[in-house]
């Protein structure tokens, strides 16, 4: 019997999952908590085999909670069950340690399938965002070992062109000259590859450089 400990704010949801699994799917929702805060002591008793946990959590949100198991050295593996499918949200939480991805309109026999597969330790994606996880992936694969170096200063350029502003603004905010800004986005584009800054944007925001 795999015991799950969920983390999720909607009592309603939590219910629904309680009811979901019956002792023969070999499944049992063993404890649930709204408070990530509670994670690293729950799952220190060794009694649970898997963490399901929502994102969006008004206490601790869900990429909170992993880097708290993370810095208390907790292995247990996690399942987002979540309704957020942008590639963004999904990166955030497998670069900090997530095995599994499933959105929360998934069937019982994809949930089902979903623990069993992250609790023996595989991977584990729902079949609407395979796409996007895998172009994530291969991505970073074919960027391994190229991966672009940023300055300080270039960073705080994406962060404010991401913003909204513009170079004008962007020079009286970092007290450099436009002609300074204009070289930096200049050399920035050329370093990353783009032409636009909507393009620019779109790959910091991948990168987790904003």
């Amino acid at each position: 019997m795999l015991k799950c400990l969920i983390i999720d704010d909607h009592q309603l949801l939590i219910q629904g999952m309680k009811a979901l699994f019956a002792p023969e799917d070999g499944i049992e929702i063993a404890e649930a908590t709204h408070n990530g805060h509670e994670a690293p002591e729950l799952l220190a008793s060794g009694q649970f085999d898997i963490l399901l946990l929502d994102i969006s959590m008004p206490i601790l949100e869900g990429p909170a909670v992993l880097r708290l198991l993370k810095e208390k050295e907790i292995s247990t593996p996690v399942l987002m069950l979540t309704m957020h499918q942008d590639i963004k949200h999904i990166r955030r939480t497998l670069e900090l340690g997530a095995m599994g991805y499933i959105l929360k309109d998934a069937h019982k026999e994809e949930l089902q399938e979903a623990i069993e597969k992250v609790a023996a330790g595989k991977n584990y994606f729902h079949p609407k965002i395979q796409d996007e996880v895998f172009a994530y992936f291969a991505g970073k694969q074919q960027n391994a070992g190229t991966e672009v170096q940023l300055s300080k200063r270039e960073l705080e350029i994406i962060a404010a062109l991401a913003e909204g502003t513009n170079s004008e603004q962007i020079a009286e905010k970092l007290f450099i000259s436009k002609n300074t800004v204009r070289t930096h986005r200049r050399n920035i584009m050329q370093k990353v590859g783009v032409k636009t800054s909507a393009e620019l944007i779109h790959i910091a925001m991948e990168r987790g450089w904003i």
